[in-house]
């Protein structure tokens, strides 16, 4: 089944919103995110997303990328919280039950710590001299 993913690279004072993931044994940290539902935008399922798996209220700032992947193509957008720095909570995925949930932790992450990461790194590529600037990125 093909089906579109969206992500949001939430930056804030030289850190990004990220979570981690435990499935099928393996254990990872990614960008909050997941599939675009029908009807749905992708900027529209990249505010719903964060909101649901890191509990922050996001405004895209702007379109980063987009990347190819197994059953479709991942968007991946620039945004704030809506307030300012927020203090990030885990939140869930809700189309698994409580006790299949793979979402794990929710942490913001000093960016240079994920510079290799496959989807940070493309972050970070994507970023202009004065986002940089912004959001106090040292690499």
């Amino acid at each position: 089944m093909n089906r579109d993913r969206a992500f949001s690279a939430v930056l804030s004072n030289g850190r990004i919103a990220m979570v981690k993931v435990e499935e099928e044994g393996r254990s990872f940290w990614t960008l909050p995110g997941g599939g675009v539902e029908q009807g749905e935008t992708c900027e529209e399922a990249a505010v719903r997303e964060a909101m649901e798996e890191v509990n922050l209220d996001v405004e895209i700032i702007r379109f980063l990328f987009a990347r190819e992947y197994s059953a479709g193509t991942e968007y991946c957008y620039l945004a704030e919280p809506r307030l300012g720095e927020q203090q990030i909570k885990l939140g869930c995925d809700p189309e698994l039950d409580v006790h299949e949930q793979v979402i794990k932790k929710a942490e913001w992450i000093h960016i240079a710590h994920l510079k290799d990461d496959l989807h940070v790194s493309r972050v970070i590529a994507s970023l202009s001299e004065d986002e940089i600037v912004k959001y106090n990125i040292r690499l």
